[in-house]
């Protein structure tokens, strides 16, 4: 005699998987239009949909989904208004290197080194963010690489950022200018 009925039918069971935001400033009355960034071609896609987005009234918040996770990023998008920084409150990462501070080049396997002292600071190094102050991240991909090579690099930032426990602190820009021109001081 058989107990169970087994009518070949399977049960599909969905697990939800935990979600990561990394959410920069926003207006409470806005709201955020999503994006899947496995949809896009490459990294001129995200440039595209930012300068698109009207952030009087909404934000872009590109979603990276992995086996075990979704990561949900909402870029800083500048909206005409005036961004103030120090020079030491970004850091310019690319594919292959990093630069701090408009000069120092690090290639791109330091890539923990330099998110710990520029989220962190733990030496008080006047090169990097003080505790007080802003912690930018610019990530920059040339538009001749594939969306694969984005989501790679930032896959590689949010596993660092985790592992240093230091989520709290990181605003990110997707920018395709790159570093700004070192000012000229005249006296």
């Amino acid at each position: 005699m058989n107990c169970g009925q087994n009518n070949g039918e399977k049960k599909q069971i969905t697990i939800e998987k935990p979600i990561q935001h990394f959410l920069s400033f926003s207006l409470v009355d806005n709201s955020f239009v999503e994006y899947n960034i496995d949809t896009l071609a490459n990294f001129n896609e995200f440039l595209k949909i930012m300068d698109e987005t009207d952030c009087t009234k909404e934000y872009a918040l590109f979603n990276l989904e992995t086996d075990e996770k979704i990561y949900k990023i909402q870029p800083l998008q500048f909206c005409e208004s005036i961004f103030d920084f120090k020079l030491r409150e970004i850091i310019y990462i690319n594919t292959d290197s990093i630069t701090v501070n408009y000069e120092i080049k690090y290639p791109i396997d330091s890539l923990k080194i330099v998110l710990k002292n520029h989220l962190i600071n733990p030496n008080n190094d006047r090169n990097y963010s003080l505790s007080n102050e802003k912690k930018l991240i610019s990530i920059n991909v040339d538009s001749s690489k594939n969306i694969a090579e984005t989501k790679d690099l930032l896959l590689k930032i949010i596993k660092d950022i985790n592992e240093l426990k230091a989520k709290k602190y990181v605003n990110f820009l997707f920018e395709k200018r790159g570093i700004f021109p070192k000012p000229i001081i005249v006296k």
